[in-house]
């Protein structure tokens, strides 16, 4: 009876630094390159450009998973609301938001039913997250609803449209859990169709050094220790490769703006 209780304090000892230990890791990531993730990375420095971030807006993030990207925009002095389907990453959201002591909420919920009023924010964020979006016009209508007039969305979502094979893109498409694949004219209809006038998209992940690294993460199922290296390394290269070599009319992400119409 003994050696189970003196088990079982041992489990919940080791249990409580291995969170310990998470929780510092992803702030050490946080302060540093914000993500592991090579994608994410040349994502959203585009999204920054395009947000615009001004001191004291208030701006949605949707299915923000565990924050980084929320976090992020808060550092600029705007108020953040992030919002995700999944309790385990809002509570990760929560505690580096409570560490890095950033004005940001955080909250369980549907990006098809969001729990704001009407007309509350000034520009809503979609990080690779409307094509996983089982009813995308519904998200778009709710993210339309909640901001005010002349509110923006921004938002980048898969394309797939560069060179890769069928095989490959249903590899993606299962692994990702992914919906629905995008083209400008697909993009620009369901805005249209939700209340947003397009104002301008552009494609992202379109250079042959992209490419390759890209296929290798769904090869690999963009997880796994390798991949946290390779995707690392795989940044600067890419960077430089996008600026030098990127294509215009394809690639694996579109990057789009739309403006609230009434």
């Amino acid at each position: 009876m003994i050696t189970a209780v003196h088990a079982c304090i041992t489990n919940e000892k080791v249990n409580t630094m291995r969170e310990y230990m998470k929780n510092q890791i992803r702030i050490v990531i946080f302060k540093t390159v914000g993500t592991l993730s090579f994608i994410r990375r040349l994502e959203w420095r585009c999204i920054f450009e395009w947000l615009d971030p001004e001191e004291g807006e208030r701006i949605l993030d949707v299915a923000c998973g565990a924050g980084t990207l929320s976090l992020k925009i808060g550092q600029r002095g705007c108020r953040v609301h992030g919002i995700d389907l999944s309790e385990g990453a809002i509570n990760s959201a929560k505690l580096l938001s409570k560490t890095e002591r950033l004005p940001c909420d955080f909250e369980v919920g549907n990006a098809e039913d969001l729990p704001y009023p009407d007309g509350y924010f000034d520009k809503v964020v979609f990080s690779s997250s409307l094509e996983h979006i089982e009813d995308d016009m519904k998200a778009l209508q709710e993210a339309c609803r909640v901001l005010k007039p002349k509110g923006k969305v921004i938002l980048t979502t898969d394309s797939l449209n560069y060179a890769i094979s069928d095989e490959l893109k249903e590899r993606h498409r299962t692994i990702a859990y992914v919906v629905n694949y995008y083209t400008p004219q697909k993009l620009e209809e369901r805005f249209e169709n939700s209340g947003f006038k397009m104002n301008r998209y552009k494609y992202l992940l379109n250079s042959p050094m992209t490419s390759f690294f890209y296929k290798i993460g769904i090869k690999m199922k963009w997880c796994g220790i390798l991949w946290i290296v390779i995707s690392f390394l795989a940044y600067p290269l890419c960077w430089i490769s996008e600026r030098l070599s990127a294509a215009r009319d394809k690639g694996y992400t579109l990057l789009a703006c739309g403006e609230k119409m009434s």
